[in-house]
């Protein structure tokens, strides 16, 4: 046995051997295992002359565990083309906005002096990804940046939004938010706000969609994550503010109701009923964060949203919404709501109102009392346009409703359409729904009937509202205009 055991050794010793010759170098160290040096390339001049010289930042790409904390956890270098690229729409759309509002020694004094970049998510045992971490206002570790596409604006908005989160919880270290902020909705906090996703409420999807919005939004918080605690509550706020801009915080107040089962509660009339508690509670967070930033920090929190989503806008543009809009197109409808939506032409609503007026009125030998609940406009043709006005019976069970469609011929140049009412009308279900009511709403077919519009975004009316809302402004009078969610 001794001996078996001992020629046993000897063998693999010899194979140990064999492999070692005296030719080999095994002295090399490895990068990110006690070697990190290596010869300095057109990215890191690149780096040095826009993160280390001007703000003293040091930017880690080259791969080196250690960084991660966590080395049980599986996660990949970064790829090196994509290095320039993502710090340069940081750079853009984080630093220089800052710097243009406050200055270079603001941004100097308190921004993380070390950023890592690792490829993929850093996955966690309870079914989140960790998309970036920050250790004690010093270091930034950013994940998951293999799939970056600077052309992909919500690739850009989800960097963005990271860099204000950790960059908010250094601001809120160094001067605290007033304890005001985590009194306005103490009970709501969670250690399982992770437990908060699209699929988890219900098979229906609509009615999943409602109950999910209701569990954040719904009580007075702007994501899931700010659920989690009251730092993280104030900086997914802020960093929200800044991403999302304007359009996009005033839409989620806009849309706040209170529901039954997959409808909104309203009265006989159509009126709904708002979630006013929640609306209070995402207005109040908001108003200490302009607070905290101009009272803390000299920073006017519009000045710096606008110059922020400005700067996205410049790295990552929206094509026009001409382009994009029609049959087989990234957007295929136009919804109008006004209960949803602030900021309509009052030439648009006085047509709207009228006819939901008149049609409220009755007719006499039904009686229902029909109101208009909303109206879309569908490009289901290069050449066709239907207004669909969905209206409700207030003497039926809530949600109870009908579409009635109208056509309109249009002929499109560059995004600039002549609306003509089609002759003879179709005569399927949702048409003939169209000629019980069309007697009573003249003022809205006749706000769209021979008339020219232009089709595009309506940030000039509506700031920081591309990809949110597209809408359709007469030509021969740019006052008198509508738009809608798509």
């Amino acid at each position: 046995m001794k001996k078996k055991l001992l020629l046993s050794i000897v063998a693999l010793a010899t194979i140990f051997l064999a492999g070692c010759s005296k030719k080999d170098d095994l002295s090399a160290n490895l990068v990110g295992l006690g070697g990190d040096t290596w010869t300095k390339g057109p990215i890191d001049e690149w780096i040095s002359a826009n993160y280390t010289t001007p703000y003293n930042i040091e930017v880690k790409y080259k791969w080196d565990r250690s960084e991660l904390g966590e080395i049980y956890k599986n996660v990949v270098p970064v790829k090196e083309e994509l290095v320039v690229p993502i710090m340069d729409i940081i750079k853009k759309t984080w630093i220089d906005p800052y710097v243009a509002v406050k200055g270079a020694n603001f941004m100097k004094t308190y921004t993380q002096k070390q950023f890592y970049l690792a490829g993929s998510p850093s996955y966690n045992s309870n079914g989140t990804i960790t998309l970036g971490t920050a250790e004690a206002g010093r270091k930034i570790v950013l994940l998951d940046l293999n799939t970056f596409n600077p052309a992909n604006k919500p690739a850009v908005k989800q960097i963005l939004h990271t860099m204000h989160h950790e960059f908010g919880h250094i601001l809120n270290q160094n001067i605290a938010v007033t304890p005001d902020y985590q009194r306005i909705t103490p009970s709501d906090y969670t250690a399982t706000w992770f437990n908060i996703f699209r699929g988890a409420y219900s098979s229906t999807a609509a009615l999943d969609k409602i109950l999910y919005e209701n569990d954040f939004w719904g009580k007075g918080f702007v994501t899931p994550y700010s659920r989690s605690n009251k730092d993280d509550d104030f900086v997914e706020t802020l960093s929200t503010l800044l991403e999302g801009g304007a359009a996009n915080f005033d839409n989620i107040i806009n849309n706040l109701f209170v529901y039954d089962g997959l409808y909104i509660k309203r009265n006989g009339k159509g009126v709904y009923e708002q979630n006013t508690d929640a609306r209070s509670k995402l207005l109040r967070k908001k108003a200490i964060v302009i607070s905290y930033m101009k009272d803390s920090w000299g920073i006017d929190l519009a000045d710096l949203q606008t110059r922020t989503q400005a700067a996205i806008e410049a790295q990552s543009p929206t094509a026009d919404f001409n382009s994009l809009l029609g049959p087989g197109k990234t957007y295929g409808t136009i919804t109008v709501n006004p209960q949803k939506l602030t900021g309509l032409s009052a030439k648009f609503l006085t047509a709207y109102n009228t006819a939901n007026t008149t049609l409220q009125a009755g007719n006499p030998q039904t009686n229902k009392g029909y109101y208009i609940d909303n109206i879309s406009l569908i490009f289901t043709a290069a050449n066709k346009v239907t207004l669909r006005v969905n209206f409700m019976d207030p003497t039926a069970a809530l949600g109870v409703g009908f579409n009635g469609d109208f056509d309109y011929n249009i002929n499109n140049v560059n995004g600039t359409i002549t609306m003509t009412y089609a002759n003879p009308q179709p005569t399927t279900v949702t048409y003939g729904n169209a000629r019980v009511i069309e007697t009573y709403i003249p003022t809205l077919l006749a706000y769209f009937n021979n008339q020219q519009f232009s089709i595009r975004w309506v940030d000039d009316i509506v700031p920081q509202s591309k990809s949110i809302f597209g809408g359709l402004v007469k030509t021969t009078d740019p006052t008198s205009y509508l738009f809608g969610t798509l």
